[in-house]
């Protein structure tokens, strides 16, 4: 943990971690309910019309994230008003230290820039955001190369949150090159959309193996259900974003599911 974590103790972080999740979910509430700016985020979404974007209910799995993110700050209060610290919970939170607090930072950030159309703004938080994620994964997957027992939730919650995020770039990044009218060096939407299928695979392929957390590649393949969704009435030619949309679903699936059956961490259910 760094240093000013270090000075501000793991109780602190407890109550921050909470603190900071409430913010960002009530943030997120107000985005759609007030909304910002005029718009809600999907009205946003559909203003950059690309082939990338998946189908409505794919973004549904946010629900998942933060239900998932609810049980991680539950958890990570054990022993909080207890005078007896609770080993394995206490090196969870000094190991993420102020890692989780970043990602809520940069998802309300994410939201502000979002609504008010900064676009370029949007793709440099989103890295940073993704950056965050990536050194949380890393840190949990350091912890659970020792003998810290890292709950099976947890590992859900920041790897699908993870997964998520890969792919939510790569939509932030289409829908500001649509936004500046870029004509794809002379290639078609559709090229754009299979490379940047491919591409988001083998990422997260290697990232969930490297990681040993294959709840980073569900969020893909969920993402990768809703891309094959919003193209089932496209036409012929546009159908192809469908089948390499398919492969991109294998290739990810048996990279989980070898993560899956070769766990180097240990896991308490």
């Amino acid at each position: 943990m760094n240093l000013l974590a270090k000075k501000v103790g793991v109780k602190t972080l407890q109550v921050l971690n909470w603190g900071f999740f409430m913010a960002m979910v009530s943030v997120n509430y107000l985005a759609n309910a007030l909304p910002i700016n005029g718009k809600t985020t999907g009205e946003l979404s559909k203003q950059y019309p690309n082939l990338f974007v998946p189908a409505p209910v794919t973004f549904s799995i946010w629900g998942v994230i933060y239900s998932l993110l609810l049980v991680f700050c539950i958890y990570q209060s054990r022993g909080l008003f207890s005078k007896t610290p609770h080993a394995t919970t206490n090196a969870i939170v000094d190991n993420i230290g102020f890692g989780f607090i970043g990602t809520c930072v940069f998802n309300i950030l994410w939201i502000g820039v979002w609504h008010y159309e900064y676009l370029f703004l949007s793709i440099i938080i989103m890295a940073l955001f993704l950056a965050q994620l990536i050194d949380l994964n890393r840190r949990l997957s350091y912890l659970g190369k020792s003998k810290i027992i890292i709950p099976v939730a947890i590992r859900a919650a920041f790897g699908s949150y993870l997964g998520w995020i890969c792919v939510a770039i790569i939509a932030n990044i289409t829908a500001a090159l649509v936004f500046f009218g870029w004509n794809g060096f002379g290639q078609s939407q559709i090229f754009w959309t299979c490379l940047m299928i491919v591409i988001g695979g083998v990422i997260v392929s290697y990232t969930l193996t490297k990681f040993n957390n294959a709840f980073i590649g569900v969020s893909v393949v969920w993402a990768f259900i809703g891309i094959i969704i919003a193209r089932t009435q496209a036409t012929e030619y546009q159908r192809f974003i469908v089948w390499v949309a398919v492969v991109g679903i294998v290739v990810v699936t048996v990279s989980l599911l070898l993560a899956f059956v070769k766990p180097t961490q240990k896991m308490e259910s």
